[in-house]
């Protein structure tokens, strides 16, 4: 064995923290997937170091404690809305957002009558050359799981009377999906992908433009200022349980 090599062991143990690091992100992991989806962009981050946590990252996931600490009146309320669409959702996407491996996070909700059903924060498994390419990654996931909802609400009785309409903030990934002119760029994505423009012509997806500071699967993929996440928060339905 080197020098090197052993100066590195010896280093990788004195850092590596004792503490109950990964039986700590499972209990969290629980909870972001049960109640709580304004954890799951934190979540995500921190259990990628479960086979190699520091004492850093043991500080940095006891903030998050704190913060559900400060939250615990916090709960995921359920309204049903007859004014409004029986199945949409917002996809988003971080664009290489891990330094590491350069791969893109991929974030999506569906709401149900205006309430929050389902959520996911994933890293994709391709790397993105592009916003639009992860953009384009993420909402083709999306549209997979939607149309997967909208069979299960079909077998409850529940009809779509109208196409899924997927919220997206990027204007260039709603050109590329609706029309095939002018993306001789993007011909090294991957065929599936294209899933999400066989599914606006047969008439069962409407892809619709929301602003950035409108879009609610931004808090699925990365960390914001306090206000707009706070806004996101209430838009998801996590109330106040003392209110």
């Amino acid at each position: 064995m080197s020098t090197r090599t052993d100066e590195f062991l010896q280093h990788w143990i004195a850092e590596r923290t004792t503490k109950p690091y990964r039986e700590l992100v499972g209990c969290l992991m629980y909870v972001a997937l049960t109640s709580r989806p304004d954890l799951c962009a934190a979540v995500n981050y921190f259990s990628q170091f479960q086979s190699y946590p520091t004492e850093q990252h043991w500080v940095h996931l006891k903030i998050v404690l704190r913060y559900i600490q400060g939250t615990l009146d916090l709960e995921l309320v359920y309204k049903g809305n007859d004014n409004v669409s029986v199945l949409e959702a917002y996809a988003d996407a971080d664009w290489a957002n891990d330094t590491t491996d350069r791969k893109s996070l991929s974030g999506y909700v569906f709401r149900v009558f205006g309430s929050t059903v389902c959520w996911v924060t994933r890293k994709q498994s391709t790397i993105s050359l592009s916003s639009t390419e992860a953009e384009l990654v993420s909402l083709s996931t999306a549209v997979c799981h939607g149309t997967w909802l909208a069979r299960l609400l079909g077998d409850v009785g529940i009809e779509l009377s109208n196409p899924v309409t997927y919220f997206e903030d990027n204007q260039s990934t709603i050109r590329v999906a609706e029309d095939d002119r002018g993306v001789g760029r993007l011909k090294h994505i991957d065929v599936k992908h294209m899933f999400v423009r066989n599914e606006i012509q047969q008439g069962r997806v409407i892809l619709q433009y929301v602003s950035t500071t409108e879009q609610l699967a931004d808090v699925m993929t990365k960390g914001l200022p306090v206000a707009i996440f706070q806004k996101h928060r209430q838009n998801l339905g996590l109330m106040s349980s003392v209110n």
